[in-house]
């Protein structure tokens, strides 16, 4: 509950209540010693309870009573007022680290207000919002241990920071024209440019079809026009971005509702403190069409700076907002970060001196059938601490997965998960990742001996695992701790049945697995079912080459007429005889062919085959081009594909085996016959999403006859579709469903799922 408001409010609260004593900030939380009649001390609680601020979460409210001498004593506060005590650093560290809040609409009034001091100025916060987590060096969050320390209070300031009627009352980035940070526009290479007003300046140059670097809140971001196809295009070409799509910012709820269809809930969402992106259905608008690539949806967000408001209030138009890095780098932050990755991207930036000491991108949060989803946690959630069923006996660092990555330190009964900190497929994202968690193990004052990873030897993140000193080190199966992940969130009891569907994860027998329905029992887990694998020609080729994978599909599914199949298909329409004649060798062989049972490879085999998409160009294309098409013909309330179920389901450590697996070869064969037969690919997308609801729900419904289990957890990348989590929670019964909600079903909730395995098994070793 640091860095929201809370001792100021408690201070006011109390003071108004006629009570004495002091409030302050400890590594454990926030202390209140209160002095008073009995009635006015239950008054302060029960406000505690129901009226605390609006950025703030009451976890536990622990009572103790206090003798008036203690009260008075030298180490409490003197009896004859309330006030706001400092801060005591020493001790464990449990404590929630302060998430960034969005501006409030107080201080963006100001900011908007002619004659205001704060007129105008782009770091404008109180004790309500602004920068918390990106700017703070040390706990507990008080100034002196921030990246606004080199800023000295003028006296206005001071006076409002020492006024508990004021709402920057102890409000610890607080600043104005006169005494905080300021702007300036620069060259790429760093050098000033003298104009009279910076933001002026970059309003003129986006309204030009200028691409500008934008140091926020916690990174830089890459702004330009989202209404100047052209502006968009080159954007993309610059910084490498074929069609991902990109998130525009506006300037307010209305303008966010004339570019996307918003429920109350994403509504709700999009302008909660956290202000992440939303990405809801697009409407026509004036948003130029390359702004969403392939999608049918937009990811839309609002101002969460008085920097970022006042750019979209001078522009009048929907800006690009997108992440300052080439793809798949980390996200600038420094200064010579932007000089070193966006020269040759950006034409100008637009900086400022107040230092970003942690890399925070934007939260993205889906929104579908009036609720929402985190789809990534950074800024605004990130890092609150989640509550554990119980408490771990000893600090436990888990440094999750190679894409999507987060880590996660848990203290206690609390897990501290990292904001988002990206994809681990370059050097540089790599050094980031490392410097990333040490500087949270830092912040938290702890350096774990129990170190939880993935199986995979080859993930960045386990190089690390392994390259650390530690007293011992736990690797987890990646989809056992996706489902344990939504084990620990929720506090489910055991047995669970885990649904764990995505891309790909390391199995224990070295092959890929992703499309795995588990039996989780705290440490120990078992597989009664699976999907039948694909062959991927070419390895990791494939995934980006996705022609190849619908070629394997046709040679699983048709066997020797899969030649003749193939040349009837859009598809392959760019390959020759030749080039597919060496891929069904080097499958009949197993050269440079590997096995993979991911979800991921077989909407990217049917995608293919049915859309027409010969290649991907950033992970999930293919999947959410099949996922929108199904989308058009009403979901997948379209009758199912014929399938082949297992004739028996695994028990125990018994050994998944063919007869164990759920085989989608009879599907591939329907939808290619229907596809020559010109039915309609919406048609068909839908009635393949509804083939893996029916089967999945069928195989689960089997598995708890043999077996209950006390919740079923849809878990893994693919549960961002939302026709499959529809699907299966309707089939399945909404009782008995479990999904996570505070971190992600994709990759970045991995490192939550890693550190509960390493607690429960050292649990259960020690007789816990």
């Amino acid at each position: 509950m640091q860095g929201v408001g809370f001792r100021p409010w408690v201070h006011r609260t109390a003071n108004a209540l006629g009570l004495r004593g002091r409030v302050f900030n400890t590594p454990r939380g926030v202390t209140i010693d209160a002095y008073g009649p009995i009635n006015q001390v239950d008054e302060l609680v029960r406000a505690l309870r129901e009226n605390a601020p609006r950025a703030s979460r009451v976890r536990a409210i622990r009572e103790i009573a206090l003798e008036p001498a203690d009260v008075g004593s030298a180490a409490r506060s003197p009896v004859e007022a309330f006030v706001i005590g400092a801060s005591e650093g020493d001790g464990e560290r449990l404590l929630t680290v302060p998430a960034d809040l969005a501006t409030c609409d107080a201080c963006f009034a100001e900011v908007e207000r002619e004659g205001d001091r704060h007129y105008g100025y782009a770091f404008t916060s109180c004790t309500e919002c602004g920068p918390r987590f990106s700017i703070v060096e040390a706990l507990p969050y008080d100034r002196a241990r921030t990246s606004m320390a080199p800023f000295p209070l003028c006296q206005a300031c001071e006076r409002e920071y020492r006024d508990h009627d004021d709402r920057r009352f102890h409000a610890q980035a607080v600043a104005c024209p006169a005494c905080g940070p300021e702007l300036w526009l620069a060259e790429p290479s760093l050098a000033r440019l003298q104009v009279e007003d910076p933001i002026e300046e970059v309003v003129a140059r986006l309204l030009a079809g200028g691409i500008v670097g934008v140091q926020g809140l916690g990174g830089f971001h890459l702004a330009c026009d989202a209404t100047s196809a052209d502006t968009v295009s080159e954007l993309r070409r610059r910084k490498l971005r074929d069609d991902k799509p990109f998130a525009i910012m506006v300037a307010d709820l209305a303008a966010a509702e004339r570019v996307a269809e918003l429920d109350d809930e994403a509504r709700r969402v999009l302008a909660s403190p956290a202000r992440p992106i939303v990405l809801a259905p697009a409407k026509a608008s004036n948003v130029a069409r390359e702004v969403f690539g392939p999608s049918s949806r937009v990811g839309v967000f609002l101002p969460y700076t008085p920097l970022h408001r006042l750019l979209l209030r001078g522009v009048g138009r929907p800006l690009v907002m997108t992440s300052g890095n080439l793809s798949g780098e980390p996200i600038a932050v420094t200064h010579g970060d932007a000089r070193r990755a966006l020269t040759g991207v950006v034409d100008v930036l637009l900086l400022h001196d107040r230092p970003i000491v942690r890399r925070v991108e934007d939260s993205v949060v889906a929104s579908a059938g009036g609720a929402t989803r985190i789809v990534r946690r950074a800024r605004g959630f990130a890092p609150d601490g989640i509550r554990l069923p119980f408490a771990a006996r000893e600090p436990v660092l888990a440094v999750g997965g190679h894409l999507k990555n987060t880590a996660c330190l848990v203290l206690g009964d609390r897990a501290y998960v990292t904001p988002h900190l990206g994809d681990l497929e370059t050097w540089d994202s790599e050094r980031a990742f490392r410097a990333d968690v040490e500087a949270f193990e830092r912040l938290l004052g702890v350096r774990a001996e129990l170190v939880a990873h993935d199986m995979h030897p080859l993930y960045a993140s386990t190089r690390y695992a392994v390259d650390r000193k530690a007293r011992r080190r736990v690797a987890v199966q990646h989809h056992v701790a996706h489902v344990l992940a939504a084990v620990a969130e929720l506090h489910l009891p055991g047995p669970v049945l885990g649904v764990a569907f995505d891309g790909t994860g390391f199995g224990p027998d070295g092959t890929a697995w992703g499309a795995e329905i588990l039996r989780v029992s705290g440490a120990s887990w078992s597989r009664p079912s699976t999907y039948r694998a694909l062959p991927l020609p070419g390895g990791e080729r494939a995934i980006r080459e996705v022609w190849r994978i619908g070629l394997a599909a046709l040679h699983e599914t048709f066997g020797p007429e899969a030649e003749s199949v193939a040349r009837r298909l859009p598809l392959f329409d760019d390959s020759t005889p030749e080039s597919r004649a060496t891929l069904a060798r080097m499958m009949s062989t197993g050269v440079n062919t590997v096995s993979a049972r991911g979800m991921g490879r077989w909407f990217d085999a049917i995608g293919a085959l049915v859309l027409g998409i010969p290649r991907a160009s950033f992970e999930g294309q293919v999947a959410m081009a099949l996922e929108e098409a199904a989308w058009g013909a009403g979901g997948g309330r379209a009758p199912a594909y014929p399938v082949t179920l297992p004739s028996a389901l695994a028990s125990g450590d018994e050994e998944t085996t063919a007869a164990h697996e759920i085989d989608l070869r009879p599907t591939v064969r329907a939808a290619v016959v229907d596809r020559l037969e010109g039915v309609a690919v919406s048609t068909i997308a839908a009635r393949f999403h509804r083939t893996i609801v029916e089967a999945t729900a069928a195989v689960v419904e089997r598995a708890i006859a043999a077996e209950p289990a006390a919740a079923v957890v849809l878990t893994g990348g693919s549960f961002q579709n939302r026709i499959l989590e529809r699907g299966l929670t309707d089939a399945l019964g909404r009782e008995r469903v479990a999904i996570a909600r505070e971190v992600p079903v994709n990759d970045g909730g991995l490192s939550l799922g890693q550190a509960w395995a390493a607690v429960l098994e050292t649990a259960a070793e020690r007789g816990a």
